[in-house]
């Protein structure tokens, strides 16, 4: 499924990694996934599956005869307490809803740290190994629990059970293939060959940003080797070396300072990516404390102050939001299975 596709050497963007909240969805909603997570906690089954809802991720048998339970998922960054009532809320919540004959089947991913609290409530009997299954009797048929913990004894295992690979996938947050041990197992590669065409244009494009970082650093290193070799010429004068290899340099900084303008006019959100990455222990973009530093660094040149700085990003990112949303609805548009041979399906519809 990778042919053709160079895994090896691309990179997600962080604010597109695995576990995320738009990744996540993204990736959950494709049907070879769905197939993974509906075979592993149900079986294999002839009835086709879709996510039916718009914010947390959900399946349900297309079959409406089928009498099959809904499969919750929810992937959350740290669990407590306060999270365990929020599935048993979600799970009654789509029971009302949908007047279903069956409660639903809960799927807890967990991508961080889980309190003492929540694990206590775990019963015997989960059906699957690398999972424990939490106390669920009156609001779900069963509710899976996954994190580091439960799945780190199952990775060294040959061949690894699709399902682990996904939620390992998830945990991990890598940003390359190559950051796993397991870099070469088929379904890790099918979920980053997936990824990447999620993101399709937008790693086109970041793959050409690495291209010409390659090709400036190539020139201007041949360039300071010419501007190093003038300055050691014997041959000629000391005020004649020093002249012409002052030319040589002053050349590649024009050159340097040129292609960074270009770059800029291309990209004008680079400057805000760089911004984000700067947050503060609080989760908060130091604008005011830091932007006169960053200008120094040649960033935000065309700003002024911070505010006016400050003000661009939030007008940019709000624009960001509506096309993040324009790419959840068509990622929402039902995606039925193959007609070749599938364990499960799943659709998408609204809740």
């Amino acid at each position: 499924m990778a042919d053709g596709v160079n895994l090896k050497t691309f990179s997600l963007p962080r604010k597109y990694l695995p576990g995320t909240d738009l990744m996540s969805k993204l990736l959950l909603a494709d049907q070879d996934v769905i197939n993974i997570v509906v075979s592993a906690v149900i079986g294999k089954r002839s009835t086709e599956w879709i996510d039916f809802t718009r914010s947390d991720v959900a399946y349900e048998s297309i079959n409406c005869s089928n009498d099959l339970p809904r499969i919750l998922i929810e992937i959350q960054n740290k669990a407590d307490m306060n999270f365990y009532q929020q599935l048993i809320d979600y799970s009654r919540s789509v029971s009302r809803q949908h007047k279903a004959s069956k409660l639903p089947i809960v799927v807890a991913i967990v991508i961080n740290s889980t309190t003492r609290y929540l694990l206590e409530t775990e019963i015997p009997g989960s059906r699957i190994p690398f999972a424990k299954q939490l106390s669920s009797i009156g609001w779900a048929s069963s509710c899976l629990f996954f994190n580091a913990e439960t799945i780190a004894p199952y990775l060294n295992e040959t061949p690894l059970n699709p399902l682990l690979v996904l939620v390992h996938c998830l945990i991990e947050q890598e940003t390359s293939l190559i950051n796993f041990t397991q870099c070469n197992d088929p379904t890790l590669i099918c979920l980053y060959t997936k990824m990447k065409n999620i993101l399709g244009s937008h790693i086109h494009d970041n793959e050409n940003s690495i291209h010409a970082l390659k090709s400036v650093c190539a020139q201007s290193k041949s360039e300071c080797y010419k501007a190093k070799a003038a300055f050691e010429n014997q041959d000629q004068p000391v005020g004649v070396r020093i002249e012409t290899a002052v030319n040589i340099l002053s050349n590649v900084i024009a050159y340097v300072d040129g292609i960074a303008q270009k770059r800029r006019l291309e990209n004008p959100l680079s400057d805000f990516e760089f911004a984000e990455q700067q947050v503060d222990k609080n989760g908060h973009i130091p604008w005011k404390a830091q932007f006169q530093q960053w200008k120094i660094l040649g960033r935000f040149e065309q700003y002024k102050s911070y505010k006016s700085a400050q003000s661009a990003y939030h007008r940019a990112m709000k624009k960001q939001k509506q096309k993040q949303k324009q790419t959840e609805q068509q990622q929402r548009t039902p995606v039925v299975a193959s007609s070749s041979p599938s364990p499960s399906g799943a659709r998408q519809s609204s809740f």
